[in-house]
């Protein structure tokens, strides 16, 4: 009976330390886990919802864009997100918000859509074509360019209440593509502008168009038939500025586009989009992030998610960034307090 007794009574000390062994593993645990990964919050709709793009001016709204005529708003910077009506079930590709009030949003068939009340509502635009349109770039509620398959160019000057064909000559633009292969009309995918008369243009061969009157006209800076596919284009300044694409594909330029450099990285994922802000700039794609502290001279990987995931649009707030993607993901991505042991740095 007294070893019984003694028995149960240990039991309770070992019991209780067991527990204190236990409760601060899960904390340490739980500590380390947080210092690893990047991703603080994470939506999912369904495995055929992708979103494709977001943008927005204020650090907390953003509106992000996708399949089926998907427009998704948030004001507390991506913890919460609400449905907004679009009155079409096309795809969206591509959003740009001019101000806090005024955005557009361009998509399959020729889709333009846009907004005087900072997302709240949307109403559709008469692009003048059907084909589809791939990027938008908002330089003021009344100013835009928008891209898109087949070299399509196009521009408002009233708020897209009318919209001109911007007539882009190919056989001179690409002029070695046109000769070696015959006459062609490169896909546009993205359209960016440093000021209101400096713009640029990326897409298929790798091609790089520029302006300097407001795209009245444009020059070809870089292209080839050998070379990969640009999607996204941003500049910190009119001089400093990146383009990426296919197969983990990375330009810079520090002189205003007159020369691109290739920027070569660890990855060969594909690379759909940037954010960028002073010192700090974030790239994503399929299943990357890429993170920059130092205004792009470098950029370091802070994860991979695998094939199944993919990011297709990311925007940059304080020092988080919300990307959106595949299957209806919506991510906050910690852009401080991760550090990885790999990085590029630019050449």
């Amino acid at each position: 009976m007294e070893k019984t007794q003694h028995g149960l009574g240990l039991a309770g000390p070992i019991l209780l330390a067991i527990f204190v062994v236990f409760l601060g593993w899960y904390f340490l645990a739980s500590y380390m886990g947080h210092l690893e990964s990047p991703r603080v919050q994470e939506k999912m709709l369904t495995a055929h919802d992708d979103l494709l793009a977001i943008d927005g001016r204020h650090s907390g709204n953003k509106t992000a864009v996708g399949k089926f005529g998907l427009i998704f708003s948030t004001k507390d910077g991506g913890k919460t997100w609400q449905s907004r009506p679009s009155g079409t079930t096309k795809t969206l590709t591509a959003v740009s918000f001019a101000d806090h009030e005024h955005g557009f949003i361009i998509g399959s068939a020729g889709a333009v859509l846009a907004t005087v009340d900072g997302g709240a509502t949307w109403r559709p635009q008469n692009s003048g074509t059907k084909d589809h349109l791939l990027g938008v770039y908002a330089l003021s509620p009344v100013r835009v360019f928008a891209v898109g398959a087949f070299g399509i160019l196009l521009s408002t000057t009233d708020g897209g209440r009318s919209w001109s064909k911007h007539e882009l000559k190919w056989d001179r633009l690409i002029e070695r593509i046109v000769k070696e292969g015959g006459y062609v009309e490169p896909n546009l995918n993205a359209v960016y502008f440093s000021s209101p008369e400096v713009g640029w243009v990326v897409g298929e061969f790798g091609v790089v168009l520029h302006t300097q009157d407001g795209g009245q006209t444009w020059i070809s800076q870089r292209y080839g038939s050998d070379l990969p596919q640009l999607y996204a284009v941003k500049f910190l300044d009119p001089r400093r500025g990146w383009a990426m694409g296919q197969a983990g594909n990375l330009i810079q330029t520090r002189d205003g586009g007159q020369h691109w450099a290739s920027v070569e990285l660890e990855t060969k994922r594909d690379l759909y989009d940037a954010s960028l802000d002073g010192e700090r700039g974030v790239m994503v794609g399929d299943g990357v992030v890429l993170v920059s502290h130092d205004a792009g001279s470098s950029w370091k990987s802070i994860g991979s998610k695998g094939e199944a995931q993919g990011f297709n649009g990311v925007a940059l707030k304080s020092s988080e960034a919300i990307a959106v993607g595949r299957a209806g993901t919506m991510q906050l991505l910690s852009l401080d307090n991760v550090t990885s042991e790999k990085g590029s740095e630019a050449r």
